[in-house]
């Protein structure tokens, strides 16, 4: 169904195609005398898709006509095509007929059909003719003062082949568990679940100021292990020395928030401006998200947030980045925008009525379904309420010729908008207690509070009385309000979130947390008081995966179910001994919610010049409360973005950007050409690619945080680290690809690894070394090739030389008697021979006298 969705979503095509002929050809203003009647031939097509499908799958059915209407432009302007019938043809014999239809301007239009038998279907579409007047205006080549009539028509028969098998749809790329960078490859669906970007300061609402920093990322990725991608020094940070002794720098956590950055297509934008309350602009920086190098810079530019936005018109589909500064009061704001690619000057919007960027709460500034920007102004003077919509602003500021608005994005370079033309409504409201604001808008609903002084005599539990008030975010409409008599808030901390139709808001005075339906004001829950004094400074309270989390001085983490305030798990942080005065340490900055996760880091208000120790940025699991990593720094107000969190530590001034990054991997053997029987020493090295650390070796997760602090904070190399595993392959000279092992590198000795091999057979090997990656890096691999000769003739050893004669030895021995025997039985045989032949001599002698 979905694949079917796309296509709906691309039938534009044919409406592109068409426009631009519209646009193409010259309107006709014909002012002839008499009227004519001009019949025209119509030609009918059906399409059907896919095909084949499967039983139960769904299709979509495309009618077009070859004739545009005379008189049709835009989306529903002028006269259209009326009366399509489609008659769908089963295979069993019986016949369903669809319509009537009429068409869009570009004389076509589509629909659903669900095949439930197998077989072949045919679709036959018809058209039953209509006459079109064209009096003083006509377009596409047609006259005026003209009587058109177009014919009756119908379609070639389309076959649709329904299968049992059903069509399976195009095969995803999964999400990938390696290093990757963007962009994003248009085909790669599906990734959107784990890459996102970080538009405002806390996410999806504009101000990230000294109390205000909860954010909730819902769909990105973020980092499982504490390494770091890269560093950049910022701002002057950590210990001056000299007579300053132990004083750091001031660090811009009292108000000023040095640091806010936004994430969009792996670029960090963030504002630099000088450390002082007034903050006057430097300018705006954008840096890559992969290596923390520049790429542009604009002089005295203050921008606020960055916007994507989802153009959906007859012509035009996809996303535009804008970035946005604005200024000004929220009754007549200025707002200029700019490219967010080159970072170039667009245009600029004037007199906006503006509901603002407002401290202390989320704001009356969100994003709206395709990513406008949608700003809230509650007057309570004038008793109204106010919508202001940017897309509303930008498309009738620059309409399409002969459209109608939303036909085309077009605003024009330099060009000035008057903000009045955004207003999407303007309401009256009741009369209000006090002056309410506007807290947060979520859910479609809009929280509007205030408190007011208690002015009557009686004993009370606060000096204040806390106003709730809720409208419609849709229409502005006014719901119902509540005085909250259970809370107290020094400062009056308001909510930041609207989850599954509840706010949460903390009581100071005992130290509970408050639940209330945002559909009907009423009070839902009251948590148990939390056990510590310090828990009086929870400032930030975010509810994300069905849990309200909150933190505070006490160096706890607590998380309550949403649904019945019963505490679910509670984190601590630790004893922190004479360190702090705390017990533990403080947060005083609020949660980063991603991937399942809560980052959250120790700081305060206003800390002293000498910092305490021990502070840490801690990710800790989101529904078990179990720790994941922890790393030193007072790294505060993160923004995360495509598995990287991007922070400034505010202990040595430095820009951290946490997550994957690149690996490198080497192998190579001493010998390379050994003869068979030998055994060949396979060794290499693993190390990081990193911007902020390369060519160091690649250490496990669980020596990470050590590691890291030992590269980046000045501390102290760990005695004990532990390295990754690389798994080694041969291509035997056979073709047969072997795993022969598995090596642990030794990062305290640069990264290496070995591994002893005997190869099995004579030929020649391909070594592939390979590191597979974990959480810290991307894979990598390497290889080389040896090559084994036949084995040497054997060459006799002293042993088996000594032995040998040893046995020859032995064995002359044993034969020595026999040998005697034979030597004097020859002695005796010789003697006899030659008696007898001294006997035949004298015979021979006797004879011849």
């Amino acid at each position: 169904m979905n694949m079917l969705v796309e296509i709906i979503m691309k039938k534009s095509i044919i409406t592109i195609v068409v426009a631009i002929l519209l646009v193409s050809l010259t309107s006709t203003m014909n002012t002839a005398a008499a009227e004519r009647i001009i019949e025209l031939q119509t030609f009918l097509h059906v399409m059907v898709s896919p095909n084949p499908t499967g039983v139960g799958q769904t299709v979509i059915i495309t009618v077009q006509m070859d004739k545009t209407s005379p008189t049709a432009m835009g989306v529903t302007g002028g006269d259209h095509f009326k009366g399509y019938i489609v008659e769908i043809k089963k295979p069993d014999g019986s016949k369903e007929q669809r319509g009537p239809f009429e068409a869009w301007s570009t004389s076509g239009f589509f629909l659903f059909y669900t095949p439930d038998m197998e077989g072949t279907y045919v679709i036959q579409a018809r058209f039953p003719g209509q006459w079109i007047n064209t009096t003083t205006f006509a377009t596409g080549g047609y006259l005026t003062n003209t009587k058109y009539y177009f014919k009756p028509s119908e379609s070639k028969p389309v076959e649709l082949i329904v299968q049992a098998e059903k069509v399976e749809p195009w095969p995803d790329i999964p999400f990938p568990k390696d290093y990757w960078t963007r962009p994003i490859y248009a085909e790669n669906k599906g990734w959107w679940r784990g890459a996102d970007n970080w538009l405002m300061q806390c996410y999806n609402t504009p101000i990230r100021d000294f109390c205000v920093t909860t954010a909730f990322a819902p769909y990105t990725k973020a980092p499982n292990t504490p390494h770091i991608l890269w560093t950049r020094q910022m701002i002057f940070g950590g210990i001056a020395g000299g007579p300053f002794g132990d004083k750091k720098y001031y660090t811009g956590l009292s108000y000023e928030q040095f640091y806010t950055p936004l994430i969009l297509e792996g670029r960090i934008i963030y504002v630099e401006h000088a450390p002082t309350v007034a903050t006057p602009v430097f300018g705006t920086r954008c840096i890559d998200l992969y290596t923390g190098e520049d790429i542009w810079f604009l002089d005295g530019v203050n921008i606020a947030f960055a916007q994507i936005y989802d153009i959906e018109n007859p012509n035009e589909h996809g996303l535009i980045a804008h970035l946005w500064e604005v200024s000004g009061p929220v009754t007549n704001t200025t707002a200029k925008i700019y490219d967010a690619f080159t970072g170039r000057y667009l245009f600029t919007i004037k007199n906006i009525v503006w509901g603002g960027i407002q401290r202390f709460s989320a704001g009356p500034t969100i994003f709206g379904e395709r990513g406008e920007i949608l700003s809230y102004y509650l007057d309570n003077v004038r008793q109204r309420l106010v919508l202001w919509n940017s897309s509303l602003a930008i498309h009738k500021a620059f309409p399409w010729v002969g459209g109608e608005v939303g036909m085309i994005y077009n605003p024009s370079m330099g060009g000035v908008v008057d903000g009045r033309l955004g207003i999407q409504w303007n309401v009256s409201t009741p009369k209000l207690p006090g002056n309410p604001t506007i807290s947060v808008i979520g859910e479609g609903y809009i929280l509007a509070q205030d408190r007011v002084a208690v002015s009557t005599s009686g004993v009370y539990k606060s000096q204040f009385i806390y106003i709730d008030v809720c409208f419609d975010a849709k229409t502005g409409a006014f719901l119902w309000t509540k005085n909250r008599t259970e809370i107290y808030s020094a400062y009056f901390r308001r909510p930041m979130v609207i989850s599954e139709g509840r706010y949460v808001m903390m009581d100071e005075s005992e130290l509970r947390l408050y639940c209330y339906d945002i559909k009907t004001g009423d009070r839902l829950w009251a948590s148990d008081p939390m056990p510590s004094g310090w828990d009086i400074f929870t400032y930030q309270i975010h509810i994300a995966y069905g849990k309200v989390y909150t933190t505070s001085y006490s160096g706890h983490v607590y998380a309550y179910d949403l649904n019945t305030g019963k505490l679910v798990w509670d984190f601590y942080m630790g004893n922190a001994g004479v360190e702090t005065v705390y017990g533990s340490w403080p947060t005083y900055n609020g949660f980063t919610i991603a991937d399942g996760k809560i980052y959250v880091a120790n700081d305060e208000h206003s800390p002293d010049s000498v910092a305490w120790r021990g502070g840490r940025l801690w990710c800790i699991n989101a529904y078990t409360g179990e720790l994941i990593w922890s790393l030193s720094g007072w790294l505060r107000n993160p923004a995360i973005a495509d598995g990287y969190l991007t922070a400034l530590n505010c202990l040595d001034g430095k820009i951290y950007t946490i997550g994957r990054g690149p690996s490198a991997t080497t192998v190579y053997v001493q010998q390379d050409v050994i003869p068979l029987g030998s055994t060949v020493l396979i060794k290499g090295t693993v190390t990081d690619k990193s911007p902020g650390q390369p060519g160091t070796p690649a250490v496990a997760a669980e020596s990470m945080a050590a590691w890291m602090e030992y590269l980046h904070m000045q501390k102290p190399c760990p005695s004990e680290v532990k390295g990754v595993s690389v798994d080694i392959y041969a291509i035997y000279p056979d073709g047969t690809y072997n795993h022969i092992g598995t090596a642990e590198t030794e990062p305290l000795a640069g990264g290496v690894y070995g591994i002893a091999w005997k190869p099995p057979m004579e030929g020649t090997y391909t070594i592939i070394a390979v590191f597979n990656g974990d959480e810290s890096y991307g894979s990598s691999s390497a290889g080389t090739v040896i090559h084994v000769t036949p084995a040497p003739p054997e060459v006799a050893t002293q042993e088996q030389v000594e032995s040998t004669t040893e046995a020859t030895k032995s064995a002359i021995a044993a034969l020595q008697p026999l040998l005697a025997a034979m030597i004097a039985m020859t002695i005796i045989c010789i003697c006899l021979v030659i008696y007898v032949l001294h006997i035949n001599k004298r015979i021979l002698r006797q004879t011849s006298r």
